[in-house]
This record gives structure tokens, C-alpha cells and sequence, in this order.
């Protein structure tokens, strides 16, 4: 006959600091053991719920919750289809299931990776890293180079002044609009730079022309036409064979 049990026995001693219950025998072990020494399991490692939901949130259409629970091959297909904007969906809804769900079960379902997943997420945050600074640049960098040759194009028209006071004056004096440089006073002022030349033509019309300075768009033109008042003369600013979106604000329609 089996022995009855000592209701009397001293209770089991309690765990002390710095010390756990392994998962399998129950054994103290040391808190930061990875295998218990007395029965040879592998302990769990708990998942901390914050950094769970901060890689779903941050990182979870790259799949960085998966790596973070050792589910490689998930994260891998997250990973990899992440440009169709799915698993960021699924992220979302994992996301809210997470939210919802208590320390105590989120640990009885998954088990933190290692050192090998950190890793992985590290990777995987400096690949969305690097796509952003991609999308920024493809972003940014024709809007930069769109901004530069609209700042040459208004050097080229801020150059064209003193062909506009020539024709001005001459027209002031005889109401008269010239057809080549030669019928100005003096001649042909100047006008001419790294970035463009004035040409006097029919009408007093002054055509700028963009040298190869101007990247891609050596030879385009940018026509001004003189519109007589009673004031004077003014002037209209129109594109020639430029793209208008390479023009100042001031000759735009």
C-alpha cells in the first residue's frame, strides 16, 4: 500500500532572488539559465508584450514581429511581399490581437527568439530604413534639380534687362520697336552668360537661349514680347520650346 501523504510535511522552499521554476521539472534554476541543469530543457524565453507590439506596429509589414517570435518563415514572406502592402494589413489586424491579449497568454502561445532574431530585426529595420531614404531621394531629387534649372533660367531672364531698357528707350524715342540689335543706341548691349544668350529679333521680341550649362535643356527658349501702353513698354514672358515648369513664377500662364 502506497505511503499516504505527510499532511504535516514542510512546505516546498520558496524560490530566491534572482532565481526561477524551470518550465518542465520545476526545479530552482538561476532566472537567466537557458537550460535547466537538472532535467535539460530548454527554458522559454518570455515575450515582453511592449516590444511585441512596437515591432508589429513599427516593423510588421517587414514581417519584424515574426523574426521577434521565431517565426522565420512568416517574416520571411513579409518580407518579401512587403511591397504589396498586405502584410502591413495583416500586421495591423496581428496588432490589434496583441493589444487585446494578456501578458500571461501571449506567453503561453509564443516564446521570444534569441540573440539570432534581434539580429534579424535590426536587419530588418535598416532595410525599411534604407527604402525610406530611398523614396525620399526619388522624391526630392527632381524637385532639386527642377528648382536649380528654374534658378538658372531666371538668371538667363535677369540678364535679358539691359536688351529690354535698349528697346524701351528706343521706343520711348521713337515710338518705334527695333528688328535687329544693330537699330539699338550703342549696339547690342550685353547679356550673354554661362547659362544663356539675347537675341533681338522682328518687333523688339528678345529670344533667350539656354546653353548645355542648363542640364537637358540646352537650346530650349524663353520668349519676351514688348507690349506697347501708354505708359511705356512691358513686357510678356512666355515659354518657347522650354517645358513651362522650368519657368519663374512671374512668366508662368
Amino acid at each position: 500500500m502506497a505511503q499516504a501523504a505527510n499532511p504535516y510535511a514542510a512546505p516546498a522552499a520558496q524560490l530566491t532572488s534572482k532565481h526561477k521554476a524551470c518550465d518542465a521539472c520545476g526545479a530552482e534554476i538561476h532566472e537567466r539559465a537557458e537550460i535547466c541543469p537538472k532535467c535539460g530543457v530548454r527554458q522559454r524565453r518570455p515575450v515582453s508584450k511592449t516590444v511585441l507590439l512596437l515591432l508589429t506596429f513599427f516593423g510588421g509589414g517587414l514581417g519584424a514581429h515574426k523574426f521577434y517570435l521565431g517565426k522565420y518563415w512568416q517574416g520571411a514572406f513579409y518580407l518579401i511581399f512587403f511591397w504589396t502592402w498586405i502584410p502591413a494589413l495583416i500586421a495591423l489586424i496581428e496588432f490589434v490581437i496583441y493589444a487585446f491579449t494578456s501578458s500571461e497568454r501571449l506567453n503561453e502561445k509564443y516564446e521570444a527568439s534569441g540573440a539570432a532574431a534581434v539580429v534579424v530585426i535590426l536587419v530588418v529595420i535598416a532595410f525599411l530604413g534604407i527604402a525610406m531614404i530611398g523614396i525620399l531621394a526619388a522624391v526630392a531629387l527632381p524637385a532639386y534639380q527642377d528648382y536649380t534649372q528654374r534658378a538658372r533660367v531666371a538668371e538667363v531672364l535677369a540678364n535679358s534687362q539691359p536688351w529690354r531698357t535698349a528697346v524701351a528707350e528706343l521706343y520711348a524715342a521713337t515710338k518705334a520697336l527695333p528688328n535687329s540689335a544693330s537699330e539699338l543706341p550703342g549696339g547690342a548691349p550685353p547679356g550673354a552668360s554661362r547659362y544663356g544668350n539675347v537675341n533681338l529679333g522682328p518687333g523688339g521680341v528678345l529670344t533667350l537661349t539656354l546653353t548645355d550649362a542648363v542640364a537637358g535643356q540646352g537650346g530650349k527658349t524663353v520668349v519676351l514680347t514688348p507690349q506697347s501702353s501708354p505708359d511705356g513698354l512691358s513686357w510678356l514672358c512666355r515659354p518657347g520650346t522650354l517645358a513651362p515648369k522650368y519657368l519663374p513664377a512671374s512668366c508662368r500662364l
